[in-house]
């Protein structure tokens, strides 16, 4: 024990050191002029001996919470101590944990996880071999060995493959089991920010990224290739950069699914409402999403976006859908398609006293003076009722 404390305070104290030299090689590089290709080098060269620096002490840190662990003094567990102390998320914490577990008490690797040259996505890999060859009859140092030296010659990613297979040839109902909880774990998020922007986070199972990423590469690959060698115009011209020619073609996809028959998309709705504006408005005006954000009108009235369907409205009552009139037919028996939609704009839910059936329980498109009455069939005759409160409207309970 006192060996092991004094061997601490001497790291403690060397720690220190290593501090104070890399705080005056920061000062230093701060003072190398711009162009100075020289002392660039000289700044990689230093900001490499930081990184492997790193690494070798995330590789120690493994081994150190792996002799923690072996030794088992924590009641609390090893990952309320690594989020207490070490400044991670819970979520970092567990990765850490679960690679010592696995990992860190193995003599074999000891060397390399102390050398610097193995990072932290190294580090899960070799995690995930240890635990997949558990109880498999597989030999864990020649299958660790091999993780190491596919990451060493190939990289990461061709390691991570390589523990993949490893996973399927052991237990080959594990991806069946895999791919379930990656499904259940996918989600789309759409983050409203202040200025009217969207930010839009998405996680998906490997099929389902697959078929979205194939389609979305395809289309700003084709785009590129047309600008480039062609000398067309397949996008705006203030899209440049590959990230904006991705935002464009996610955008683009969406545009083509609104304007596909019912048949093609695999749903039945009619073209949806995105843009209001007064119709008495200024030309130069604004128009309002269906989500409430505020666009210049000029915007959704290019031909390059058909898909951007306009309501105009005169003092609230829909009166145009595309710059068509809604009301064409007023002794029609039955509501338009136009007319419904301009309904499930203005209603938004079935208009019953008390109810919130929203539009997509397909509610009924009800005229407020009967029609066998005389009464036209336009937007200003007719509420939506959701089915159950149409018939009640018509034929009250005693």
């Amino acid at each position: 024990m006192e060996a092991l404390r004094a061997e601490l305070a001497a790291l403690v104290e060397a720690n220190a050191v290593v501090e104070r030299r890399i705080g005056a090689v920061l000062g230093l590089a701060r003072a190398v002029s711009a162009g100075d290709r020289q002392g660039a080098g000289l700044v990689l060269e230093a900001a490499e001996v930081v990184g492997r620096g790193e690494q070798a002490r995330h590789g120690q840190l493994i081994q150190l919470l792996g002799q923690a662990e072996r030794v088992a003094v924590r009641r609390a567990g090893l990952k309320a101590w690594v989020v207490s102390h070490l400044d991670v998320s819970d979520g970092k914490a567990r990765g850490i944990v679960q690679a010592a577990k696995s990992i860190g008490a193995l003599p074999e690797l000891a060397e390399s996880l102390s050398s610097g040259k193995v990072g932290a996505d190294t580090v899960r890999a070799l995690a995930r071999t240890a635990k997949a060859v558990v109880g498999s009859g597989q030999d864990q140092a020649t299958e660790l060995a091999a993780t190491l030296k596919t990451a060493r010659a190939e990289g990461v990613g061709a390691a991570n493959r390589r523990v993949r297979v490893l996973e399927h040839t052991i237990d080959p109902g594990g991806s069946e089991e895999l791919l379930a909880k990656q499904r259940a774990k996918s989600f789309l998020r759409v983050i409203e920010l202040e200025d009217g922007m969207c930010r839009f986070e998405a996680l998906l199972d490997p099929v389902r990224a697959t078929v979205l990423r194939v389609a979305l590469d395809q289309l700003v690959a084709d785009w590129i290739r047309r600008r480039q060698f062609d000398g067309a115009s397949p996008i705006p011209a203030d899209v440049r950069s590959t990230e904006q020619i991705s935002a464009q073609a996610l955008v683009h996809l969406a545009e083509v699914f609104l304007a596909a028959s019912p048949e093609q998309r695999g749903a039945q709705f009619t073209a949806p409402v995105m843009y209001t504006a007064e119709l008495d408005g200024a030309e130069d005006g604004l128009a309002e999403s269906v989500y409430g954000a505020l666009v210049p009108r000029s915007a959704i009235t290019d031909p390059e976006h058909p898909n951007a369907h306009v309501l105009h409205t005169r003092n609230g009552e829909p009166v145009l859908l595309d710059g068509e009139e809604i009301d064409r037919d007023p002794g029609a028996r039955l509501a338009s398609a136009a007319q419904r939609t301009a309904l499930a704009f203005r209603d938004r839910y079935c208009t019953y006293p008390g109810c919130s059936r929203p539009p997509t329980w397909s509610l009924h498109a009800h005229h407020k003076i009967s029609y066998r009455q005389g009464g036209r069939t336009v937007v200003k005759n007719l509420s939506l009722l959701c089915s159950e409160h149409h018939t009640l409207t018509h034929h009250p309970k005693p």
